[in-house]
């Protein structure tokens, strides 16, 4: 029983990150209707932006809350340009039935892998954790304190964003032009703005990501892509759209692969992760939280 738990808490610390990055799956899909696949590189990017600057072997040795600060503008910078050079120029378009979005994404994750690679090697990088113990133990079920940070931070930038997007006058302008952007552009919405705002906060969830997974695992620049495709996969499962459902996705996706782990199965846990989604779709083709898209014709 105590490993069975074990590998619930694992499964949800891992999940926070997959959380993090459905959330910037989804926030793009409200306003653009597509699915951004050079997600994973942005979070891959905002890792080593912070590894060169926190770094004190190799890096500016900079304190980590400055060296956040820069990866998360970087990063943020990142899904901007993401934007200008993969959607931006497919001008006004459907996403439905004009499906180049998935080649330019796709192009601009494979050219930020190698950009990557022959600017800083393929030698993976590692980084200290910014919390080490708590109350003077290392650990806490076996599972290191850098890793509930990543559930905590996880969970309250979900809380912080469905807050945001449900209460305040820019939510209510990002449902509106995720709804129908034609109508809210004739309303004053300069949908334009809120397109480029999704980007830049899915950027800056990416930087938070590659912040909090650079600890755990090796800076490399390969990390983003499985990373990225798991929590598309969590996004789906969850509602792609729905900020409540990227965050309980995510950690359905985390303990999914963990338990597959703890039943001596890792070797089979990204197709458990899948077959997951399958299971989900058959049962509700929305995602768990996720509402059919209603059109007026």
């Amino acid at each position: 029983m105590t490993r069975f738990l074990q590998a619930i808490v694992q499964g949800l610390t891992s999940g926070g990150v997959y959380a993090l990055i459905a959330l910037a799956f989804s926030i793009i899909y409200m306003t653009t209707r597509v699915i951004n696949f050079a997600q994973g590189e942005v979070l891959m990017i905002g890792a080593y932006i912070y590894f060169y600057m926190a770094a004190p072997k190799g890096g500016a040795g900079l304190a980590w809350p400055i060296a956040l600060f820069v990866a998360l503008v970087g990063a943020m910078i990142v899904g901007l340009v993401v934007h200008a050079i993969s959607i931006a120029p497919l001008g006004k378009f459907d996403p439905n039935t004009n499906i180049g979005w998935i080649l330019t994404t796709l192009s601009v994750s494979l050219i930020a892998v190698e950009v990557v690679r022959n600017l800083a090697g393929e030698q993976a990088k590692r980084i200290d954790p910014v919390v080490k113990t708590f109350g003077g133990k290392s650990t806490i079920f076996s599972i290191e304190p850098k890793q509930y940070l990543i559930l905590i931070v996880g969970v309250v930038l979900a809380l912080v964003l469905e807050v945001l997007h449900s209460k305040t006058q820019l939510g209510r302008a990002l449902r509106a032009t995720a709804h129908d952007k034609a109508t809210a552009s004739l309303m004053g919405i300069n949908t334009g703005f809120m397109v480029r705002y999704s980007f830049a906060i899915a950027g800056i969830l990416g930087g938070i990501g590659g912040w909090l997974l650079a600890p755990v695992i090796f800076v490399d620049p390969n990390m983003g892509t499985l990373v990225g495709l798991t929590a598309f996969v969590a996004a789906v499962v969850g509602g792609i759209g729905s900020t409540r459902g990227a965050l309980v996705g995510g950690l359905t996706i985390g303990v999914v692969e963990s338990l597959a782990k703890w039943a001596g199965a890792g070797e089979w846990s990204t197709a458990m992760v899948f077959l997951t989604l399958i299971l989900i779709l058959v049962l509700k083709p929305t995602g768990i939280l996720g509402e059919a898209l209603i059109e007026k014709v």
